[in-house]
């Protein structure tokens, strides 16, 4: 799912920072640079708006409203046919060459013309354009088709074809790109269990050797009707734990990460007034933040290195 940061959300950010506690955790990985900002041991990342219409922002304007830059970039680029839309790319590295402490630059990498369209040609542009970012000294979280355990993407539900695909490019990439982790993310489970096709996580899993990181995509939606609720103590941690117990240390010994998250605010299209639950937008999001990097949240889930927030504001 896509969305922006607003400036607004990065000042919330700054009062929950200063709620949890900044820490300087110096010991790097993944390509982290420890003196950016962490959270009780997590680095805090974000994925802008750049110079979108809708609430535009860039990763300067992020890090000028808060104590310390961020730890991670997000982007998205849709592949297109035969990888032309890598040249998307070029548009944001100069904004992340320019930016203080080295953060990662996480793609999201679509493949918007279905997985089929990820040929062999493909694949080797995608890795060679890997290589190029590299030695630019960047390292990147490549997220190759997120969320492919939803039904919202035309690369969803395919768990075979998908780990094919999966499978090739990360062989690709390891070989060519040495400074690029491929970072598995599907959507924070929905579906009746962790081997469901649908919502599930098993299926898609392309195997330990072909993972450099488990990542999810995972909102505070106040529940299926989207109300304007308050997390409940301790939601954000279930989901993220059961994931770790899968996917970290104690299962396939990978880090683990939250690519995407936000709590969004509901506003009706008719009327453009809140949804009902009674929550404000700050209870909303300064709620989740604090769950999510809590002394708790670390305690319970080690495996936890990084969590990247987006901006959700939705309208039904």
């Amino acid at each position: 799912m896509r969305f922006q940061v607003s400036l607004f959300e990065a000042s919330l950010l700054l009062s929950a920072i200063y709620t949890t506690g900044v820490e300087a955790d110096r010991s790097s990985d993944l390509g982290l640079n420890p003196s950016n900002l962490r959270l009780n041991g997590i680095a805090f990342g974000a994925i802008p708006a750049f110079k979108e219409r809708s609430n535009p922002n860039t990763p300067l304007e992020i890090n000028s409203k808060l104590p310390r830059p961020i730890s991670i970039m997000g982007d998205y680029v849709e592949l297109d046919t035969n990888a032309e839309g890598l040249k998307k790319i070029d548009w944001h590295l100069d904004t992340i060459l320019n930016l203080p402490g080295k953060p990662v630059y996480q793609i999201a990498l679509m493949p918007n013309h279905g997985l089929l369209s990820v040929s062999p040609l493909v694949i080797n542009r995608i890795a060679a354009k890997m290589a190029e970012i590299n030695r630019n000294n960047i390292t990147v979280w490549l997220r190759f088709g997120h969320e492919m355990n939803g039904q919202w993407y035309n690369w969803g539900l395919n768990p075979w074809l998908f780990k094919e695909k999966w499978r090739a490019l990360a062989v690709a990439v390891h070989r060519e790109a040495p400074d690029t982790y491929m970072m598995w993310a599907p959507n924070a489970r929905f579906g009746k269990s962790v081997h469901s096709t649908k919502g599930g996580y098993t299926q898609y899993w392309p195997g330990r050797e072909y993972v450099d990181i488990a990542a999810l995509s995972y909102y505070h939606f106040g529940g299926n009707r989207r109300r304007n609720l308050a997390p409940k103590e301790d939601q954000a941690l279930e989901k993220i734990q059961e994931f770790a117990k899968l996917y970290g240390s104690a299962g396939a010994g990978k880090p683990i990460v939250l690519a995407e998250t936000s709590a969004p605010y509901t506003r009706l299209i008719s009327t453009k007034q809140p949804e009902r639950g009674g929550a404000t937008e700050r209870e909303i999001k300064i709620t989740w933040l604090k769950q999510l990097f809590s002394r708790n949240m670390k305690e319970l889930v080690p495996d936890l290195k990084a969590i990247s927030w987006v901006r959700c504001h939705f309208s039904v």
